[in-house]
């Protein structure tokens, strides 16, 4: 006798083969029930053939013995589930993506066409088959519609579901209700990965989701339309590969050795693809068939993408984006293509379209769906590599509007942020006028306007150049003026005197004499601060000439330009270690300086505070200590930043004075230094503040933590290459003092 549960489950599996493969258990059963009244009903509904097949062997026996036999037989013999098998072995990345899919319902995966949707699928559906026993399927819904757009024929992918599930044909039911039924019905108990690659709407998939509760569902799909992601939550955007994926993809189709043997074209190929993955395979079948025919592939292949040359489908597909975009996204991706510079904010876009910020965010956010635009760290965009090509190929060329305005919008902002940071304190040679109706500055709260500055970095430095070749002299010079204050609270020297070169050349076609002695002055004190002494000779020697042409000398503005160049030529002094030169072009700046009245001028405070300093390095502790004096009462006691100098150069001093308790004061006094600093959001200084620490730790016979401190200020140093790095290191093996 046949056990219940056995028996139960040999009906259920005898129901599954009669509706999928059919064979000699459906010719079994239907034979069997033939001539029933309800025969036509049991044909299309599972669930009554089921009842009727229980009740048929629970009333005779010997039927559940011969199911039983035909089932066993007919599952031995039966053919594989359906399998998923990837059409290119190659996977890489999209490790985060991966595990994003794992487990049961419906999941929306999205992205441009050629960014690896149906690969990644396609490789999930081959290694998680375990938790799909009944099988995976690939489904793309192209296949099943007159073209994008057009209405899908939804009877027709679910037959396709059933066949390659396995049920004939024959058994597949025609009306589109009875269809639906049997769909639900079959795919309702099993466990399969359903994959359909096209959609493109939500009607799409609410037609083919089957109630499957075990099952998985990815629709893969371009845009990823709102009313689909919010019926179906589970969203895995797919963008670029990560960094460094792109180039073992691309070393997987073209071979190791060709990417050896040019390396550097390799990279700039890679930089062309932009990590996007049809791109790379596209590019590397490329090099591949050039490998034979040039000498230098990969260089050759780069100078044409570069230049916009297709690949393809892929480019064939980009230049159908481009052509099917709405008229305002086409002016905005060539607005964008004027963009010099490597990123930029949504307000740098509104500027160069000329536009209010909020009129290009629905176009931006359109195009980062369509790989025209990427995200960049910090919030910030970039005009793909592929968008660039395909305004090429369309015959679309940079030179409209956008680069004037995209100047302006610059010029405007690092004015307001120079204005913002430091108000009125320091001297200005360049003109601070802004257009009339500016809005003003808009800071998050705790931003210091500095870091805005920093962050357009890149872009100031692509963007030089064709501002000057532009006749847009006035516009860069005040960018660079207000650039100043970057090397003051953050560095970035080496950018900035890039920058200048093309500002002073500017400076220069205006003709304005005290701004070209201001910005030649400041490249000097760069390449100083840089180390490279020779060019900063240079620049220094076109200053003479300048100044016999400066009109009215005396005159209080060119008075703290006059102090400014002084100061400028003592710092080039200090930096090659010739204290006694810097001590008279510091007191040369002093002497002007006093002259000026103190405050609100900085310039006695300041110039006090350096000439301090070299008098420290002398030996020279009773001026040094005097002329402090000087500095404190003419620096504003709410300038933290000076003040904080000022206290430093103290600490200085009390370090070098021999005496234990000055040593002592001097390490109570840098953290106090250190303090100050550090809200003023200047960062250039926490090397001299730690060097003075450790100077201090050593004068009062804490070699240890001395040591401690010049090594953390040596290993920044030497990653950098910097000058200084030796003196620190000797001082970090420096013998201590012999204790009598």
């Amino acid at each position: 006798m046949t056990d219940p549960v056995v028996q139960t489950e040999i009906v259920k599996q005898a129901i599954a083969l009669c509706f999928t493969t059919g064979g000699k258990v459906a010719e079994y059963l239907w034979k069997k029930l033939s001539g029933r009244r309800d025969e036509k009903r049991l044909r299309s509904d599972p669930a009554a053939l089921e009842a009727a097949v229980r009740r048929l062997a629970a009333e005779d026996p010997a039927v559940a013995g011969e199911l039983r036999e035909l089932v066993g037989s007919m599952l031995a013999m039966r053919q594989a589930r359906p399998r998923i098998v990837p059409r290119s072995p190659n996977l890489y990345d999209r490790v985060g993506a991966q595990a994003q899919l794992a487990g049961t319902g419906v999941v929306v995966l999205s992205g441009p066409s050629g960014v690896g949707k149906t690969a990644l699928a396609e490789h999930h559906g081959m290694r998680s088959g375990g938790a799909y026993p009944d099988g995976a399927l690939l489904i793309d819904l192209g296949d099943h519609r007159d073209g994008p757009g057009a209405p899908l024929r939804i009877s027709q992918v679910r037959e396709a579901v059933l066949q390659a599930l396995g049920v004939e044909p024959k058994l597949i039911t025609s009306g589109a209700g009875e269809l639906k039924t049997q769909y639900n019905d079959l795919l309702g108990p099993l466990r399969l990965l359903l994959v359909f690659d096209s959609v493109e709407s939500v009607r799409d998939l609410q037609a083919l989701v089957p109630p499957a509760p075990t099952s998985l569902v990815l629709a893969l799909t371009e845009g990823a339309p709102d009313e689909l992601v919010t019926q179906y939550p589970r969203h895995v955007p797919l963008s670029r590969l990560e960094e460094g994926a792109d180039r073992m993809l691309f070393e997987a189709i073209a071979g190791t050795d060709l990417l050896a043997a040019d390396p550097e074209g390799a990279h700039e190929v890679l930089v062309e693809c932009d990590r996007f993955p049809a791109t790379v395979v596209a590019a590397a079948i490329a090099a591949r068939q050039r490998a034979a025919l040039a000498a230098r592939p990969l260089k050759l292949l780069a100078k044409e993408l570069s230049s916009g040359r297709a690949l393809g489908p892929v480019s064939a597909a980009f230049d159908r984006v481009l052509a099917g975009l709405p008229r305002r996204e086409q002016d905005l991706c060539r607005a964008l293509s004027e963009i010099p510079g490597p990123s930029f904010t949504y307000e740098a876009a509104a500027a160069v379209a000329g536009c209010e910020p909020f009129e290009v965010l629905d176009g931006l956010v359109h195009l980062q769906s369509v790989f025209f635009v990427t995200e960049e760290p910090g919030k910030r965009l970039r005009l793909t590599k592929q968008a660039r090509q395909a305004l090429a190929r369309a015959g679309h060329a940079p030179g409209g509007e956008g680069l004037p305005r995209l100047v302006r919008f610059h010029r405007t902002r690092a004015v307001q942020a120079d204005q913002w940071k430091m108000g009125r304190r320091r001297l200005r040679l360049y003109d601070e006028t802004l257009p009339a109706g500016t809005e003003p500055l808009d800071l998050a709260p705790g931003q210091d306007a500095v870091d805005l500055l920093v962050a357009e970095i890149p872009v100031y430095r692509a963007l030089a150049e064709p501002a000057h070749d532009a006749g847009l002299h006035l516009e860069l010079t005040q960018l660079c003026g207000a650039l100043e204050i970057v090397g003051l609270h953050r560095g970035h020297l080496r950018e900035l005197a890039e920058i200048n070169r093309s500002g002073i050349a500017s400076a220069k076609a205006l003709g304005d004499v005290p701004l070209q002695l201001r910005v030649i002055a400041q490249q000097a004190r760069l390449y100083s601060l840089l180390q490279e002494f020779p060019r900063a000779e240079k620049e220094f020697g076109k200053l003479g000439e300048l100044l016999q042409r400066l009109e009215f000398p005396d005159t209080e503005t060119n008075r703290q330009l006059r102090a400014s160049l002084w100061e400028f030529r003592g710092l080039f002094h200090r930096e090659r270690g010739q204290y006694t030169e810097a001590s008279a072009c510091f007191f040369e700046a002093l002497k002007i300086s006093r002259t000026l009245g103190g405050l609100p001028f900085r310039g006695q405070g300041l110039h006090a505070r350096m000439l301090a300093n070299v008098q420290v390095m002398l030996g020279d502790l009773a001026g040094a200590f005097q002329l402090l004096e000087e500095a404190e009462a003419n620096t504003d006691p709410e300038n933290k930043r000076d003040l904080a100098q000022v206290w430093l150069v103290r600490a200085k001093a009390l370090s070098r004075s021999g005496s234990v308790d000055a040593a002592r004061q001097a390490l109570d006094l840098v953290p106090e230094v250190w303090r100050m600093v550090a809200p003023t959001g200047s960062d250039q200084y926490d090397l001299e503040i730690a060097e003075a620490l450790g100077d201090a730790a050593w004068s009062c016979g804490d070699f240890t933590k001395a040591r401690e401190y010049w090594s953390g200020v040596w290993q920044r140093l030497q990653a950098v290459k910097h000058p200084r790095a030796d003196a620190v290191h000797a001082k970090i093996y420096a013998e201590p003092p012999l204790i009598r």
